[in-house]
């Protein structure tokens, strides 16, 4: 189930860049609340609601690329840290920052995100601890050790 979750978290994040939006809808849950960092963490709710702040967060780039730096799974959690790079449309801003993404699944969908800055503060979230985020320190059931 693990690895599952960990593949379902990956498409979210690959299609999330897609020039298809339907790719990104296909990974929500009708259910799905997402929190994120940018609107001070106010509740979005259903598949309109993640629609809207994908499409709100694509538009003011310039140029972006994003890195998917580490994923791990623990239960129906997913913990992904993303690196994101880019400068603004209008404002020129350059932007070079950090997300910890906590996910949950249900169904084979995300269900749930919650946008961390702090990698600390996604650990503790998604119930998994420092250990549990290295595998050369402990067993990964994602990597089937």
């Amino acid at each position: 189930m693990s690895q599952e979750n960990v593949e379902i978290a990956q498409s979210w994040f690959e299609s999330f860049v897609s020039s298809d939006p339907d790719d990104f809808r296909d990974t929500l849950h009708p259910e799905i609340e997402w929190f994120p960092f940018e609107d001070n963490h106010s509740r979005s709710y259903g598949i309109d609601g993640a629609m809207r702040i994908r499409n709100a967060w694509l538009e003011p780039w310039e140029e972006m690329r994003s890195e998917l730096e580490e994923i791990h799974a623990r239960d129906d959690s997913v913990l992904a840290s993303i690196h994101i790079m880019g400068r603004g449309k209008t404002s020129g801003v350059e932007v070079d920052t950090r997300l910890h993404l906590h996910f949950k699944i249900r169904d084979g969908k995300i269900v749930y995100l919650f946008e961390h800055t702090d990698r600390a503060a996604a650990l503790d979230a998604a119930g998994m601890t420092e250990q549990d985020a290295r595998p050369d320190l402990a067993h990964d059931p994602v990597r089937g050790d």
